[in-house]
């Protein structure tokens, strides 16, 4: 059977986690086949690349300006685009532009960059200043919500001293002359630090390190009195406003306000119609309910029988019933109150504001590389400490497990006798461990609220259970259990801080558990098998994204791996686990 066929896949002690940086044409050269172990990974996310248009100046405009251009799609790749598909009127955003700085005309018009999210343009005035105008795709939400938290957020910002971009002006609906919603606002100062990312020497790294741990310091320092996202007070209702601080704020602060989480998942899809509770919270115990009792509410109304993707479907056999998902979800908003300490003055719960994505190409660097710049701050939220603390991207542990103690990292003792692959290798590791070593280093000295935040007990438990239970039913009924399960078995320390004893409100069947672990060691190698395939397809995007330039490969590559499983069936059940539920071919999708 295909499921003892995955269990021998792991063999070595080497597929505990995929971390550490591995040679592309090293995979490619591989013969697609049964793998016998999971290979690391690269260290770094795959950013979506940019591409640059004509100019346009004159005459029709481009249809490349209204549609996306920056790659392909492995799978569900008509409903992508159509996603990413919005038309505008171009000489209305050119003279709205224009006006919002005082120039007489726009005279070039580039489409810069695509994301996840937005497509970014620059526009060259007469003079020859740039601006960037910012427009959401239609899969962005919230829509209004979205648009008005950025531009708040960023002119807050701002105020307290952060380097991002101005905001020349913004229009947060449709109902306008360009035909959708926009932010017109600077063009970051500085070099994108993708460029230097790779590159940097010893000193730079200490200086980029350093200004962006400054730079979170003063983010960290803000006092937020309540949970959720940033807004005008202008733009929203009074009762969807909350205080920005518990002290009267100064005259220019005292324009903005806490309004709710503009956070993705609050508005995606059919959550939008639902009666939710999106903030804003004065308690950090209703945020954290608040997660929960969103996916229960979708769920219940929405959940529809799901038979997991290959390999997941040997593991965790045939269609599972919302209702076991429903279940966790139960026990997980009466698990809600304990997740963080109790005191809402704890100063582990204090609202915290950080950048939602903060990688390579959302940092600007100067030329001795201090941070100039940071963008992108679209669906930013204010969260507890506990669960906004963490390491970011560019900071991150590369190794499997976080060190003991903190010690400067050196390479390896029979570093001189590498090969060149070996070496480059090991450099890179040195790199990466470096940059997490120095950025624990300077919290130590300037930000030591994160740093304990960093060192609270029980801290990766409580982040896991509250991110598993904001994802989506799609099938999964483990990740969720086991993040329940270990707060259980950790119960006591959990509760530490409480005043008086408290009884867990939920309870598992010891068989049950035992049971479960062997399934839950399954998943996760499986999980393991799933990302070195990804690898395998020049690092495919979690929605199928590849780059234009190994489109035609991966798909030649995708469909020999495919086969190769075909070919291990047994039977007719084996033979439909892999060929109807591929991970990576066209499927329905649920929103």
């Amino acid at each position: 059977m295909l499921a003892g066929s995955i269990r021998n896949s792991f063999r070595s002690p080497n597929v505990s986690r995929l971390n550490s940086l591995v040679s592309i044409n090293r995979l490619y050269a591989h013969r697609i086949t049964h793998p016998k172990v999971a290979p690391p990974t690269l260290g770094l996310p795959r950013q979506r690349s940019t591409m640059i248009t004509p100019s346009i100046n004159t005459g029709a405009p481009s249809p490349a300006l209204f549609s996306y251009s920056s790659g392909r799609y492995l799978y569900n790749e008509k409903l992508r685009f159509e996603e990413r598909h919005v038309q505008f009127k171009v000489n209305a955003l050119k003279e709205i532009a224009a006006s919002a700085v005082g120039r007489k005309q726009v005279v070039h018009l580039e489409k810069l960059a695509e994301g996840g999210f937005n497509r970014v343009f620059v526009l060259t005035m007469d003079d020859g200043l740039e601006v960037i105008a910012k427009i959401p795709y239609p899969l962005t939400v919230p829509k209004t919500y979205t648009t008005e938290s950025e531009a708040a957020t960023l002119e807050f910002l701002r105020l307290k001293g952060i380097p991002v971009p101005r905001v020349y002006t913004y229009s947060s609906t449709s109902e306008n002359t360009v035909g959708t919603e926009y932010i017109i606002m600077e063009k970051a100062p500085g070099q994108p630090l993708e460029r230097r990312w790779f590159d940097l020497s010893p000193k730079e790294r200490v200086r980029l390190v350093t200004s962006f741990v400054q730079i979170e310091l003063k983010l960290f320092s803000i006092p937020f009195a309540s949970y959720g996202s940033l807004y005008y007070k202008d733009s929203l209702p009074q009762d969807l406003r909350a205080d920005l601080y518990n002290t009267a704020p100064g005259e220019e602060e005292n324009r903005f306000c806490i309004g709710p989480s503009a956070d993705y998942m609050f508005w995606r899809g059919k959550r939008a119609l639902l009666d939710l509770d999106r903030g804003p919270w004065k308690d950090h115990r209703d945020y954290v309910r608040s997660v929960g009792q969103r996916e229960l509410e979708w769920t219940i109304r929405y959940g529809r029988p799901r038979q997991n993707d290959f390999p997941h479907n040997t593991i965790v056999k045939g269609e599972i019933s919302p209702d076991a998902y429903a279940d966790l979800l139960r026990k997980y908003v009466s698990m809600s109150p304990h997740i963080l300490p109790g005191d809402r003055e704890n100063p582990m719960n204090h609202a915290t504001m950080r950048h939602p994505d903060l990688n390579p190409s959302n940092v600007f660097i100067t030329d001795s590389c201090e941070v100039s710049c940071i963008i992108d701050w679209q669906h930013c939220s204010i969260l507890p400490l506990l669960l906004a603390a963490g390491n970011p991207p560019l900071f991150e542990n590369p190794d499997a497990e976080p060190p003991k103690g903190l010690v400067k990292p050196s390479l390896p003792e029979n570093y001189d006798s590498l090969t060149p692959e070996e070496k480059s290798q090991a450099d890179e590791l040195h790199r990466r461990r470096m940059l997490f070593y120095l950025y624990m280093v300077f919290n130590g000295r300037d930000n030591k609220a994160h740093l304990r935040a960093l060192r609270y007990p029980l801290l990766a438990m409580r982040q896991h259970a509250v991110e598993r239970a904001d994802r989506q039913w799609s099938g999964n009924v483990i990740t969720l259990k086991g993040a329940l399960v270990r707060l259980l078995e950790n119960w006591d320390q959990l509760i530490a801080d409480s005043p008086q004893q408290v009884e867990c409100p939920i309870s598992f069947d010891k068989k049950d558990v035992e049971e479960f672990l062997v399934v839950e060691d399954q998943w996760f190698k499986a999980t393991i098998l799933l990302e070195h395939w990804r690898s395998i397809l020049d690092g495919l995007g979690q929605d199928g994204w590849v780059r234009h330039e190994s489109y035609a490969q991966v798909v030649e590559t995708n469909k020999m791996l495919k086969e190769e499983w075909i070919s291990q069936a047994e039977d007719e059940e084996d033979y439909e686990s892999v060929d109807k539920f591929w991970p990576f071919q066209d499927h329905e999708e649920d929103d």
